[in-house]
């Protein structure tokens, strides 16, 4: 048996990571409240399956104890051993078809042969097909008083309005890195297993919040009794946390010995596409801490675009390894190209400001003079701002203007943690009567640029005595 089935709950006592949901289950089945539906939603591996089986067989136990099964009674014996022919479990996925709901439809009608409540438990509802949950919505309608149907999946958003509205929902979220931790710890000790940290880190960073894919990978890993980090890297071809900091620092640096190590890379063997999903989660984290710090992140959200681009893109590659060189080519080119124009960009700006000085202090043909010396042309100017917008160019910033203070009362207006993020990263000016955000990124621009973000903004600068703004975000 493997170490997942060994270790499912067998009540909600031992449900892990989803308190208010087995609470308020379990408050439901002790004041005998129960529905005749509902639906449970979210991420694969995070309990929808288990607390379904759980709450059918509290429901039908003889003998439960504060909304817990007593795990003694013949009921509860009889699902252990799968011999309960009251609780149906049915997986939508190979029965999508309007002739199976009929028939499931035609079989609920009779009583149930031991239990109280015959239970219908459908996995991955949101796979049948139009006719089947038309199907279905009619016995969810007006459900016999004998029968109570639990439907699972992965997938909300392709499941009927009308089959959620007569469903009680519950949503399931990603287990916590400590309670998955926790969990393994349990079943390492009970099983005798040695696991070092790293491991568990290992394990849990890539369970994706899952507790059945926790307990999957680390069963996979499991040798003589024990699981090492060193046996990861080896077996699954990953990459140590150092040459992944030592790839991300050439990236950064524009270094082309960055080809050449990940051809070394290729060469070992290495799991190219686990690679690079260590890479963006590495990436990623410091820039979060960087952006904690006040320093600038612009770097990283240049190469984490790419980055992420280009992963997605290999899901569809003939050949993943040439995606990932171009991701590489395209950083360390375009990269270098953009900090030149940069460059050339501040060379002007800092001459037409000169330029602006030497106008106010001279007569005009002193003005002329000075032009001709300077040597900047009509053209030039006009790459660095747009062609016939005046009042762009007699912009003042207002010094007075406290951008940190604006970001943290946007978080405690209760701003999501992305628009901040962006914010920090990007570069914010308030002249007299707008408030300018220049975005890293396209992709920070759009994390910026919706109507609720601009509705909190201005919210935030009326609460700081700025009323009557412009938000512009470039």
């Amino acid at each position: 048996m493997s170490l997942y089935l060994k270790y499912r709950p067998s009540d909600f006592d031992n449900l892990v990571g989803q308190d208010f949901i087995k609470d308020t289950l379990r408050k439901a089945v002790a004041n005998e409240k129960t529905v005749g539906a509902y639906l449970l939603c979210g991420p694969r591996g995070t309990g929808k399956t288990t607390t379904a089986r759980l709450l059918a067989k509290t429901i039908n136990c003889l003998n439960p104890y504060d909304g817990n099964p007593c795990l003694e009674c013949e009921i509860c014996r009889e699902f252990k051993s799968e011999s309960l022919v009251d609780i149906i479990e049915i997986d939508a996925a190979s029965h999508t078809g309007v002739d199976n709901i009929r028939e499931l439809i035609e079989r609920a009608q009779f009583l149930p042969t031991k239990t109280k409540y015959k239970i219908y438990i459908i996995d991955e509802v949101h796979m049948l097909s139009k006719g089947a949950f038309n199907a279905l919505l009619k016995i969810l309608e007006e459900p016999p008083s004998h029968v109570k149907f639990i439907l699972a999946t992965t997938e909300t958003h392709k499941v009927p309005e009308t089959i959620i509205s007569r469903c009680q929902r519950y949503d399931f979220k990603r287990i916590s890195h400590v309670d998955l931790k926790s969990r393994l710890l349990y079943i390492a000790q009970n099983e005798g297993i040695e696991v070092d940290d790293a491991s568990y880190d290992y394990i849990i960073k890539n369970s994706n919040g899952g507790l059945r894919n926790a307990i999957s990978l680390f069963e996979q890993l499991i040798s003589d009794k024990k699981i090492s980090y060193d046996d990861i890297v080896s077996k699954l071809g990953i990459i140590s946390s150092e040459e992944i900091n030592l790839f991300l620092d050439k990236l950064l640096n524009k270094d082309i010995a960055v080809l050449e190590l990940f051809d070394t890379i290729i060469n070992d063997g290495k799991n190219i596409k686990l690679f690079f999903k260590e890479l963006i989660f590495t990436a990623k984290n410091i820039a979060i801490n960087k952006v904690k710090t006040g320093e600038s992140i612009e770097n990283y959200i240049f190469i984490l675009d790419i980055l992420d681009e280009y992963y997605i893109k290999s899901k569809n590659s003939l050949d993943e390894n040439t995606t990932f060189t171009i991701a590489i080519l395209k950083i360390i080119g375009n990269y270098e190209t953009t900090t030149k124009k940069e460059n050339h960009i501040q060379k002007n700006i800092v001459s037409i400001e000169n330029h602006r000085e030497l106008e106010k202090k001279s007569e005009t043909n002193k003005i002329e003079e000075e032009k001709s010396e300077i040597n900047i042309s009509k053209s030039d100017i006009e790459d660095i701002f747009d062609f016939g917008q005046k009042e762009e160019k007699t912009k003042t910033n207002n010094s007075n203007f406290d951008v940190n203070l604006f970001i943290d009362n946007l978080k405690k207006s209760g701003a999501k943690g992305g628009l901040t993020m962006a914010l920090r990263g990007s570069k914010i000016d308030y002249y007299d009567d707008l408030l300018e955000i220049k975005a890293s990124s396209s992709i920070t621009k759009k994390s910026i640029d919706s109507s609720d973000n601009h509705s909190l903004m201005h919210s935030v600068l009326g609460e700081m005595g700025i009323e009557n703004i412009k938000i512009k975000i470039v």
